[in-house]
């Protein structure tokens, strides 16, 4: 039988079921699990659209992961190995590896008790036990933000390891499910099978994309005074500011915030081409919006800046940091 527990988080008197549910959610973000081996169905859905993959997953404690592609048939045998400070992603078909920064990079820029704080504060959950996947017990946790800025969330969790099973979630009109067909722990896996010395044809660096600097020294590389506030609305708050490197030669400035779980990029350059994308307007403002499975992309430009935001969000999230900017209220 399933046991269902609605928590109703708040920042002062938690009660113990929040405690409980907060602490297996963190555990998940911060819980390294065994070695293990297993293959997952992905499904993702945009509109009318669904694209569904395949791929087997290689975990080996320590923090290797290595992505095997399985269909569908144009993308089989694709190879995404990240060992934590690279990614590898080798395409056998033009037998090209792209390098790039490992995602993982910067997901160590908060506190456990910071982060436990964010979550409290941005979102509801409920907490469900007795649940079972992929001949695994797991917890289920229900993620829905306070201020309908971030995507529905429901995770699968394992009861011993703390890695998610299985995933769902809805933005907008796009949805994601991820799930398990099978996993086995504690496997050994041969020395070669996370080296990316494997991997025959062309090696590509991708550009180092952006370097960590002081918000105060941004405009000193980029020619005017960016608009970098520490909180936006949907409770995000400014954790990382960094300078990046466009291919015209420009600066842009690389604003990282996050709300405990949902993280949210704004880009501030100098007025480039034209916009991309589906043309919408903020006000008076006209701005250009893109979507796909994964995340929103939305721009417009304004005192000589062009403003880029790129995120998971829903709708009414994304147009409310958007009009936060807009409304002169910014302090630079």
């Amino acid at each position: 039988m399933l046991r269902k527990i609605t928590i109703l988080v708040i920042l002062i008197g938690v009660a113990v079921w929040a405690e409980t549910a907060l602490d297996v959610l963190t555990q998940t973000l911060t819980t390294e699990p065994d070695s293990y081996l297993g293959e997952k169905t992905i499904i993702l859905y945009n509109g009318a659209q669904a694209e569904a993959m395949e791929v087997r997953v290689s975990y080996q404690a320590g923090g290797l992961t290595r992505t095997d592609y399985l269909s569908p048939p144009a993308m089989r045998e694709r190879v995404v190995i990240d060992d934590g400070e690279n990614l590898y992603s080798y395409d056998p078909n033009l037998e090209v590896t792209v390098r790039s920064s490992s995602p993982r990079m910067l997901d160590d820029r908060l506190g456990l008790q910071e982060r436990k704080e964010l979550i409290a504060k941005n979102y509801l959950l409920e907490l469900e036990t007795g649940h079972s996947l992929a001949g695994r017990n797991a917890y289920r946790i229900e993620i829905t933000s306070r201020h309908n800025a971030t995507p529905h969330r429901i995770l699968w969790i394992d009861t011993q390891s703390y890695l998610v099973l299985q995933s769902r979630e809805e933005c907008n009109d796009s949805a994601a499910n991820t799930g398990f067909s099978w996993i086995e722990f504690n496997v050994e896996f041969s020395p070669d099978h996370f080296s990316s010395g494997q991997f025959v044809g062309t090696l590509v660096e991708e550009a180092e994309p952006v370097q960590k600097t002081a918000r105060n020294e941004l405009s000193d590389a980029l020619g005017f005074i960016p608009v970098a506030p520490a909180k936006l609305p949907g409770g995000f708050i400014l954790v990382e500011t960094m300078l990046g490197y466009r291919t015209n030669g420009q600066y842009a400035a690389h604003l990282s915030y996050t709300d405990g779980l949902e993280g949210l990029s704004v880009f501030e350059e100098a007025e480039v081409g034209k916009l991309m994308g589906q043309k919408i307007y903020l006000g008076e403002t006209e701005a250009s919006l893109s979507r796909s499975a994964n995340y929103s992309v939305l721009q417009w430009r304004s005192g000589g800046i062009t403003f880029t935001l790129v995120g998971q969000l829903t709708s009414y999230g994304l147009y409310q940091v958007a009009a936060f900017f807009l409304s002169g209220e910014v302090n630079r």
